[in-house]
């Protein structure tokens, strides 16, 4: 039995939608996947040709010992603005070891990971043990953590975020090391290391700002670099 006129046209538009999903399923699905989008800076280097640093000694889980200098500290709050806040923006990667370091960030406008390279590019190897990383970045980020080509340790960090109100924080940090050899906790020639952090991403400062901003101090006289921790009023995070 045939369709009357009136009931064909009744069913045209069912028909033209049915076609319209199946051509909009189509088209999704032979869209490539989406995948991570990686960016990454130059190179820049910064510090002496050389290094000089004092051999700590001791024993792992000796806490009294030098080697376990960082191991733990006090929190250090600050009864007033930091004084971050009024010192000149870094625009140039400084450094007082001899390192080269770029940035990269993998992820997304929603979410990413950024990583700070370092390489060691004298022929002497040195600690990063105490080390403070100071740097600006966007504000709120998460998941700060360090990474080193030798993957035994644990790693600790004396940390504090101060937010400038743009959008933008600086952030203070000093490596710590518990029960972990000398040689874990050293950079050899040539060798690199990481520091890396997850947020959202944002426009208020570009990967070369943020790998520009970067000021490191390695502890070179075994004090622990524990003057600067308290000039910036850092908090234990532990990783």
């Amino acid at each position: 039995m045939g369709i009357t006129a009136p009931r064909r046209l009744a069913l045209a538009p069912l028909v033209a939608a049915a076609l319209l999903v199946a051509t909009v399923g189509w088209q999704l699905g032979n869209q490539p996947a989406a995948s991570a989008d990686t960016t990454t800076t130059t190179t820049v280097n910064a510090g002496p040709s050389t290094i000089s640093q004092p051999t700590a000694t001791g024993n792992p889980s000796d806490y009294s010992s030098q080697l376990e200098r960082c191991y733990t500290a006090p929190n250090y709050p600050l009864s007033g603005s930091n004084p971050i806040l009024s010192e000149p923006l870094t625009t140039a990667f400084t450094s007082n070891a001899p390192l080269s370091a770029y940035a990269m960030f993998t992820g997304s406008q929603w979410y990413g990971t950024w990583r700070f390279v370092f390489t060691n590019r004298s022929s002497t190897a040195f600690s990063v043990d105490c080390a403070v990383i100071i740097f600006r970045a966007a504000s709120g980020s998460d998941a700060h953590s360090y990474a080193n080509q030798s993957t035994y340790g644990h790693p600790q960090q004396d940390y504090v975020e101060v937010p400038r109100g743009d959008s933008t924080s600086f952030y203070i940090v000093r490596l710590g090391f518990h029960d972990v050899p000398l040689s874990q906790r050293t950079v050899y020639a040539g060798q690199t290391f990481t520091y890396q952090f997850g947020g959202v991403p944002s426009s208020a400062v570009t990967l070369d700002q943020m790998r520009d901003s970067i000021r490191f101090t390695a502890d070179l006289t075994l004090a622990g670099n524990t003057d600067l921790v308290k000039k910036y009023g850092t908090n234990r995070l532990t990783n």
